[in-house]
């Protein structure tokens, strides 16, 4: 896998159905290279100071990737796009936890299984900061201090108030 910023007249020549996040105001452009067999993908993102956020599944078969307000999950066998969702808000992180995959927006957390189905997804309070993992269970720190869990397994969701999980 390869990541290369491109042109905007580059892009435009990726055809239409390869351009897999794709914005009407981009200020950055890319290619998303996965080598020979399945080949090149085109990306297009508002902002040139924010990164692509990039993470394997745990078993290497699906790249997920996201950006602004896009979403996007690719099977790395045969090259389909298993998931293209836009985002309600901005994407603040993305990472993969045992089997399942954490979307943290502005205003939302969200899990997806494996193939790419929607698992859980909780609005949250005010705007997260970020998550970390204690165990099996997200830990989503917000601005104003409230912290909540989320566990990956059962998806509970909570509020903590002056607890600490323990892993």
């Amino acid at each position: 896998m390869k990541i290369e910023t491109i042109t905007k007249s580059k892009f435009d020549k990726i055809p239409g159905i390869r351009q897999i996040i794709c914005h009407e105001y981009a200020q950055t452009f890319a290619c998303l290279d996965l080598g020979e067999i399945l080949g090149c993908y085109g990306l297009s993102w508002r902002s040139q100071l924010v990164e692509l956020s990039i993470e394997h599944s745990t078993d290497q078969t699906m790249l997920w990737i996201g950006i602004d307000r896009q979403l996007v999950a690719i099977c790395l066998q045969s090259g389909r796009i298993c998931l293209a969702m836009p985002l309600t808000a901005n994407l603040i992180q993305l990472a993969i936890i045992q089997k399942v995959t954490a979307v943290l927006t502005e205003n939302e957390i969200l899990l997806f299984n494996t193939n790419g189905s929607l698992r859980v997804n909780y609005g949250l309070p005010d705007c997260p900061e970020q998550f970390s993992i204690t165990g099996n269970n997200l830990v989503i720190e917000l601005i104003e201090g409230d912290s909540f869990s989320l566990n990956v397994e059962t998806g509970q969701f909570r509020k903590l108030v002056g607890e600490v999980l323990s892993s």
